[in-house]
């Protein structure tokens, strides 16, 4: 199973560096939305990453897919790269 991101270009490419086998820079809810669904399609990405600020765009999309009985893909919301605090 490969992981995907779903962030910005600077998380992208820090993400990239550190394996992620596939990431998608989102500045907008359609691009946003285009990934996700190609991500979601895919059935070799096992795991979506979606940074804080693209999830917002596109949060009901999310849900949808969340609540969706497929087991695959999971969908983790992570903190976006200038998000202040501690994070578990």
């Amino acid at each position: 199973m490969k992981v995907a991101l779903l962030a910005s270009r600077r998380m992208v490419m820090g993400f990239n560096l550190g394996g992620v086998h596939a990431g998608y820079t989102c500045e907008n809810k359609e691009e946003a939305l285009a990934h996700l669904e190609s991500c979601h399609k895919n059935r070799e990405i096992g795991i979506i990453l979606v940074s804080n600020t693209v999830a917002l765009m596109i949060q009901d999309k999310i849900q949808e897919i969340k609540r969706s009985p497929e087991m695959i893909p999971v969908i983790a919301v992570i903190p976006d790269d200038h998000e202040q605090g501690l994070f578990c």
